[in-house]
């Protein structure tokens, strides 16, 4: 994230097309790494860093307070995604897809990882993490 939002001169770019960034790349990237992890409040935080470093050009401090930015247009925010609620939820999709779901992914840990056993009650075996 990083790497991609230095990549970019933010000073050239107008508020409305560093938001645009911010939601179409630098949110979407995280996608991935909140759908498979729970992520630790240290690196949502760095996340949220950036993004805010980003979004308001510079180091300074923002106009408006993150919470604020976070919520969907029609509460008056930006509609960025606020990553901490934003990760709980495509972790519990993922939870909503092996009890109810019939991809190829699903019967896979039916059969390997939960051998049989009810999901909420299923020990963990080995190095693997709950997610």
């Amino acid at each position: 994230i990083t790497a991609r939002a230095n990549s970019w001169v933010s000073k050239a770019l107008s508020f409305v097309g560093r938001l645009q960034l911010v939601k179409a790349t630098l949110a979407s990237m995280q996608t991935f790494w909140c759908s498979t992890f729970l992520l630790p409040m240290t690196i949502v935080q760095e996340c949220e860093r950036i993004l805010k470093r980003f979004l308001w050009g510079g180091n300074g401090r923002g106009k408006v307070k993150w919470a604020e930015v976070c919520k969907p247009l029609k509460e008056g925010g930006l509609g960025i995604n606020d990553l901490k609620t934003w990760n709980k939820a495509l972790l519990l999709k993922q939870v909503w897809d092996v009890l109810t779901g019939k991809s190829i992914w699903v019967k896979w840990c039916h059969a390997y990882l939960l051998h049989g056993s009810n999901f909420w009650t299923v020990a963990i075996r080995g190095l693997l993490s709950w997610s």
